[in-house]
């Protein structure tokens, strides 16, 4: 189900033949888990976890999933999953939702569940663990999830339609492709036939009685397990799962849990798949191989070696596609788990258009180059301080995993026998396995990735008369020449040099000055005019957050340079800084833990980053050359001109762009400082525009601020002198933004946009905006309202209706350039349906106007806010967001206690009378598109 996320649980790639299969480790499970096994065969296991404080998980996987459907059950897995929130023996109707809503558990959010060919996984996360009573309550939802789900005929009939709308949802571009490609990926095999989510005619016609033979046969204790990660005690959490789950019985005579294989092939099979709306072209090889069924410290290694050869691989081709004039837009490599009995080894190439066997021939000389000389002890080296350093950071910042994290590890433990180790067990074995491994075993293992056999070729692009595709035997000629090539050996760069040369001066802190509000958080002006704040703390033991923004912005550039200006950032990150190529620079902090990213908005330019204690100093280093050593490397921008307008050509009358399109012209009244990416847009590009003005907005360290929060090195201050001190000022030159006004036009703005589609499907966007002064009660109100009204479309568009998979309700409120506040809704549906859902839409705004909200409604989505904030103020990122925030629109801090108090203070009329202002007379953006003409939906 995966309620309100894009992402979709297909573990894709492979697989005809029926098996058993035990999967196990000799690796000991980690002595902090809590675990055992009911006489009933139910497994669980418990952990005691504190991040987040006071919350707890519940997860409950199940080891079955739509491989193990009959023909005549296609899709019933996944719509056995969407039941078990419709209904069980203790929890009527949406009992379990309302139950944790009200203690501010959200749908979608926290509560959610996904199915897979091979597992069906659901899970309560964040649940408040200070509330026996709600503890035990979840754990009887996963008692009731194991095999006492009602199934009644109205609840399923209702759920038909969500299911439906979901299938529509997901058939895009990529979904279709990989139809096609499955047919070989899967050739003769279950998995070719079961896209989890089904066969549609089914699913709107099965009997009753399928769903529930499906359900009895596979939802058993011997094939489940209670997963409990939290801030608990686990024995005690042990002794409720005993007490809840032990009574449940193990039936008799139950059917075996077999898996399927993927037959083997000799030597290549192949399959070209293209569809209109595909943006690029992708050749993707697979070198399918066994999946390890005990997981040993002998895998383990071996996982590790080929972890290390892929790495050293990968970033071979990004130099070799920095160095050269190439055909491509991307390489890559790695392996990948393809079903519970079939990994791969994979190459891939994003070819630009009609160059595709140039750029295949480009992938296989650079892997065969890796192949046949393999890698030298440099690169070794520096993989293995990339490897050491991440567990490193791991085991500084161990009690900052998460519950939710362990949880799935947890859930591969139990279905896969994936080792789950203490991190610090896990660094040690690391830091042995690694001392053992040399040179030679790279180089080796470098040649066995490869297979002549059991090799799936996939390439799948955009359906258009003016690409060519090769032939499956032109690909194979390629792979055979290269073979016999004369080929040199690879060169590496030097980045032994320090990343700045020079001698900095720096320039001393002048001036110090408490945060209000914020206790120990120091403001400080250097000699050179920048702005600098400090929030030392303690909630994570080795993390620092910076941020540094001034204003400005694109709202400053000349309309007709705006697109030059929007690639001015990446034309630097893929140029590189002071001395060092992109390449090289990832080469030179290889190892350490530091990320920094520049950006120019339309009001702001600045930048966001993060490192260690360790490597803080470097972080200054690279913020330093941002400003002062920039690098614009015309060979980049050529490369970003050509993807530019691969993905023009492919995506220019695509459905998708063209709604994006006219939902941004919309919004911002078909504005020239908006412009679209066309063929216009690339004419404007400039090279030397885009590196003048990314000198223009990032300079001058006088008008920025600069904010690091964290556990900061003891001589942050220090460094800060030396490195940002050191960047050049102007402190009589300040700027500020303009007021472009970049808004909807007042009234109405309505689109309706007929279309060809593969498969019909309205598409619904709706956007309000209204200006009125700011106030924070507002924040609150507005949020609340939006959340409401999700609940409502909920509940009536998706539930009642049918109609929709889900409908997003999003509010917001900014202060910049002005107080405005805003409500988009959107939504997908059956065509034929979308005329009565988006008169629903309106309907219920009508309402809330009219007619203030349940008080008990109203307070469900404040207690979800309260724990959000619990969560949140544990966090280095809401503390350098709230400074942010304070400083950008000067304002004051607003700790817990006006938090809750102004929370709190929102009423059930306050909501009425505040929708009834906002929706008076708001800026609005209604844009539909739709299918052209009625389809018969096909077959799969």
């Amino acid at each position: 189900m995966k309620i309100f996320q894009s992402k979709y649980w297909l573990f894709v790639l492979l697989i005809g033949f029926k098996s058993a299969a035990q999967f196990s480790t000799t690796v000991p499970l980690s002595k902090e888990v809590v675990s055992g096994k009911l006489k009933n065969g139910m497994k669980y296991y418990v952990l005691h976890n504190e991040w987040p404080k006071d919350r707890v998980c519940f997860y409950f996987a199940q080891n079955v999933g739509a491989i193990l459907e009959n023909d005549d059950q296609n899709g019933l897995a996944h719509f056995l999953e969407h039941m078990a929130f419709n209904g069980t023996q203790n929890f009527e109707g949406k009992g379990i939702i309302d139950m944790l809503e009200k203690k501010g558990v959200s749908f979608g959010k926290d509560i959610n569940a996904y199915t897979a060919q091979d597992q069906t996984v659901y899970n309560l996360s964040n649940v408040p663990a200070n509330d026996s009573k709600l503890i035990d309550s979840c754990l009887l939802a996963l008692h009731d999830w194991s095999g006492f789900l009602s199934l009644k005929d109205s609840e399923i009939d209702a759920e038909r339609g969500v299911i439906r709308e979901e299938w529509r949802t997901r058939r895009n571009s990529e979904f279709r492709l990989r139809l096609e490609t499955d047919k070989v990926l899967y050739k003769d095999s279950k998995y070719a036939k079961r896209d989890v989510i089904g066969d549609l005619n089914l699913i709107n016609t099965f009997d009753y009685q399928v769903l529930r033979d499906y359900y009895k046969k596979w939802y058993r204790p011997d094939l489940q397990a209670v997963i409990v990660v939290g801030d608990i005690d686990p024995k005690e959490i042990e002794k409720k799962i005993i007490a809840t789950f032990s009574s449940i019985e193990m039936p008799k005579n139950a059917a075996e849990r077999y898996y399927v294989s993927i037959p083997k092939n000799k030597g290549m099979n192949y399959v070209l798949a293209k569809d209109k709306e595909a943006n690029e072209t992708n050749v993707v090889l697979y070198f399918k191989k066994e999946f390890d069924k005990v997981k040993s410290d002998e895998t383990i290694r071996r996982d590790l070696i080929n972890n290390l050869c892929t790495d050293m691989m990968n970033r071979r081709y990004q130099e070799f596609i920095q160095n050269n004039e190439t055909a491509v837009l991307g390489i890559g490599t790695g392996t990948s788990e393809v079903s519970r009995l079939t990994d791969s080894y994979y190459l891939y190439v994003t070819p630009k258009n009609n160059k595709t066997l140039e750029g295949f021939k480009e992938m296989m000389i650079e892997t065969e180059r890796a192949v046949r000389y393999g890698f030298t002890q440099k690169e070794f080296d520096r993989n293995k301080e990339a490897v050491l350093s991440s567990y490193e950071n791991m085991l500084q910042n161990k009690d900052k995993f998460e519950s939710d994290g362990l949880s799935e590890e947890l859930v591969n433990y139990f279905l896969k026998a994936v080792p789950f180790e203490s991190i610090e067990t896990q660094y040690e074995n690391v830091k042995k396995r690694l001392a053992s491994i040399t040179l030679s075993d790279l180089n080796q293992a470098v040649k066995k990735l490869q297979t002549t056999d059991n090799i799936v070729m996939t390439v799948t692009g955009p359906d258009k008369n003016e690409i060519a595709y090769p032939s499956k035997a032109d690909y194979e000629k390629i792979m055979a020449a290269v073979k016999k090539m004369p080929l040199d050996k690879y060169k590496e760069t030097d980045t032994d040099k320090p990343l700045i040369t020079e001698e900095l001066k720096g320039s001393k802190a002048e001036k110090e000055t408490p945060i209000e509000g914020i206790a120990g958080a120091k403001s400080y002006v250097l000699g050179n005019g920048a702005k600098i704040v400090l929030y030392p703390t303690t909630l994570a033991k080795d993390e620092v957050l910076f941020s540094a923004f001034s204003f400005g912005g694109s709202s400053l550039i000349k309309t007709e340079d705006i697109p030059s200006a929007q690639i001015a950032v990446s034309l630097v990150e893929s140029s590189g800084l002071g001395a060092f190529k992109s390449t090289d620079l990832k080469d030179k902090l290889n190892g350490k833990i530091v990320d920094i990213k520049p950006y120019i908005t339309e009001l702001t330019e600045g930048f966001r980053g993060s490192s260690n204690q360790k490597d803080f100093e470097t972080l200054l280093q690279l913020l330093y050359l941002y400003f002062e050593e920039p690098r614009f490397d015309k060979d980049s921008y050529t490369r970003m001109i050509t993807g530019f307008s691969n993905s023009l050509e492919n995506t220019l009358n695509t459905n998708p762009k063209v709604f994006q399109d006219t939902i941004s012209q919309l919004n911002y009244n078909h504005s020239k400082r908006v412009p679209l990416v066309n063929e216009e847009f690339l004419k404007r590009l400039s090279f030397e525009k885009a590196s003048e003005l990314y000198k223009q907005r990032i300079q001058n360290a006088g008008d920025f601020t600069f904010v690091f929060n964290g556990n900061l090195p003891d001589n942050a201050l220090a460094l800060i002198e030396k490195y940002i001190g050191s960047i050049s000022s102007d402190t009589n030159k300040k700027e500020n933004f303009v007021d472009n006004k970049l808004d909807p036009a007042p009234g109405v703005a309505k689109q309706l946009l007929v279309r060809e589609m593969n498969v019909p499907k309205a598409s619904v966007y709706i956007r309000f905006v209204k200006q009125f002064p700011y106030n924070y009660k507002n924040v609150f109100t507005s949020h609340i309202l939006a959340e409401l009204l999700s609940k409502k479309y909920l509940d009536l568009i998706r539930e009642e209706e049918g109609g929709s998979y889900g409908v997003h309700v999003q509010s917001g409120v900014s202060r910049l350039p002005s107080d405005e506040y805003t409500m988009t809704i959107n939504f997908d549906s059956d065509p034929e349906k979308e005329e009565k859902l988006t008169k629903i839409v309106y309907e219920q705004i009508d309402l809330i106007q009219k007619k203030a909200p349940k008080e008990e409604d109203v307070q469900s989505v404040k207690n979800t806010l309260l724990k959000a904030r619990a969560e949140k103020v544990m966090t280095n990122g809401f503390w350098l967001g709230s400074l942010n925030n304070m400083i950008l629109n000067n304002e004051t801090f607003k700790g817990d206690v006006i938090y809750k108090q102004t929370l709190n203070s929102v009423t059930a009329e306050d909501i009425k009378a505040f929708a009834k202002e906002f929706f008076a007379k708001p800026s609005t953006v209604e844009v539909i598109m739709k299918s052209k003409t009625k389809v018969t939906a096909p077959e799969y």
